[in-house]
Parts: structure tokens; C-alpha cells; sequence
């Protein structure tokens, strides 16, 4: 049976490799998951390239272990290294969820995915996987995904409704545009209408409505 080491000891305990403990004789290692879980400590103070040192090492240790890909994934894309990190994620989906992780890693997966995409310009594939991401998230009564791994709790299911908005707009999609910047509008509990005039003056303004709410919501 796997057996977790605490954060605050887990360096210690891979530098040597194993503890032998006197009572009991028993040997324990580090496992993929231990090493995943310091990626993220490192993850969430900024060290973004230990951070992904840590997590190559997860699935060195473990080829099937799905958090150890979707650190890699953020860890790239923080590192703006974006072909990597969306190869990591997409190999990430392919993996199965730990049973006793309460963390939802394949909507975090989606999530870096529409998001990564829409860094390189790639619109319609930031629209696939975004959309797969609310099929995935949007439950009634439910509250709205957040990014476990950051601390101050900013990086949200809006930002990834906003995402989606600027990419429909860039295809061309206005309608969807405009639906999708309203409900980041309601969610926000603003009285704005989103606008929804595809005339030139009209996309102008649409536009700056959804440029001035992906900067707002970074500040949220």
C-alpha cells in the first residue's frame, strides 16, 4: 500500500532515497503522487521551473499518473515552453484519476488546454476544449470550478467563459461571443448589458468589453 510523506519532510526523504525506520525495519519511497504534490508546493511560490522539475519526476516514477502530466501542463505554460505544455495535458486526459484525489484534474486539464491554445492563437481549438470543459464543470446548484493550485484563488471558471468569448469573437461567432461575456457579466452581478451590435462600430465595442473584463477578472 502506497504510503504519502508529509510536505514539510518529503525532501529529505528523497534526497537519501529511503528511510529505514528502526522499530519496524519497513523501507519507504517517495512515490509519483509525493512528487506531484511538492511540484505543486513549488508550483504555488512561483519556482515554476522546479516546480516542473518535480513533476517530470512524478512520471518518470508513475507513466499513468495523471496529475504529475497536468503539473507539467501548467508548469509550461507558465514557463511559456506552450507546445509542451499542451502535449503534457493532452497526455494527461488519457490517464485515469486517482479514486482518492478530490481535485476534478481532468477539468484542470481542459481548463490549461483552452487556455494554452488561446496563448498560441489557436481559436478553434481554445473553443473544442473549452467547451468541453463546461460540459464537464456547469452542474446546477453547484458552485463554479476554481484552479486548485492557485493561492489566491483568482484563476476561476470565468476566466475560462471570457477565454472562450474572446476566441468566438476572433471566428467570427458574435452571438456566442456576446452570450458567453454575459454570463460572466451576471456571474459578476454587474447591471451591463454585453454588447451585441455585430456592426462594425458594434464589434468594435464588443471588443473592448471583453479586453476590459480579462483584464478585471485577473484583478478579481
Amino acid at each position: 500500500m502506497r504510503r504519502r510523506l508529509h510536505k514539510t519532510t518529503l525532501l529529505f526523504f528523497i534526497a537519501i532515497g529511503l528511510i529505514t525506520l528502526d522499530a519496524c525495519r519497513k523501507k519507504y519511497y517517495a512515490t509519483a503522487e509525493d512528487m506531484a504534490e511538492y511540484g505543486w508546493v513549488m508550483y504555488e511560490t512561483q519556482d515554476y521551473l522546479t516546480s516542473n522539475t518535480w513533476f517530470n519526476s512524478a512520471v518518470s516514477e508513475d507513466a499513468n499518473w495523471m496529475d504529475g502530466y497536468n503539473g507539467l501542463g501548467w508548469s509550461y505554460a507558465k514557463l511559456m515552453v506552450l507546445d509542451s505544455s499542451i502535449d503534457n495535458f493532452i497526455t494527461g486526459l488519457s490517464k485515469p484519476q486517482d479514486k482518492w484525489n478530490p481535485t476534478n484534474i481532468h477539468a484542470e486539464i481542459l481548463a490549461g488546454l483552452t487556455f494554452a491554445y488561446h496563448a498560441q492563437g489557436k481559436d478553434k481549438k481554445t473553443i473544442e476544449y473549452g467547451r468541453a470543459f463546461l460540459d464537464s464543470t456547469v452542474k446546477p446548484l453547484k458552485a463554479g470550478w476554481v484552479f486548485s493550485h492557485d493561492p489566491d484563488s483568482l484563476l476561476n471558471y470565468l476566466d475560462v467563459r471570457i477565454t472562450l468569448a474572446a476566441s468566438y469573437f476572433s471566428v467570427g461567432k458574435f452571438d456566442s461571443a456576446s452570450l458567453n461575456v454575459q454570463i460572466v457579466l451576471d456571474s459578476l452581478n454587474s447591471s451591463v448589458i454585453a454588447v451585441s451590435d455585430t456592426s462594425l462600430e458594434g464589434r468594435k465595442k464588443m471588443a473592448e468589453q471583453i479586453s476590459a473584463l480579462q483584464t478585471s477578472l485577473l484583478k478579481q
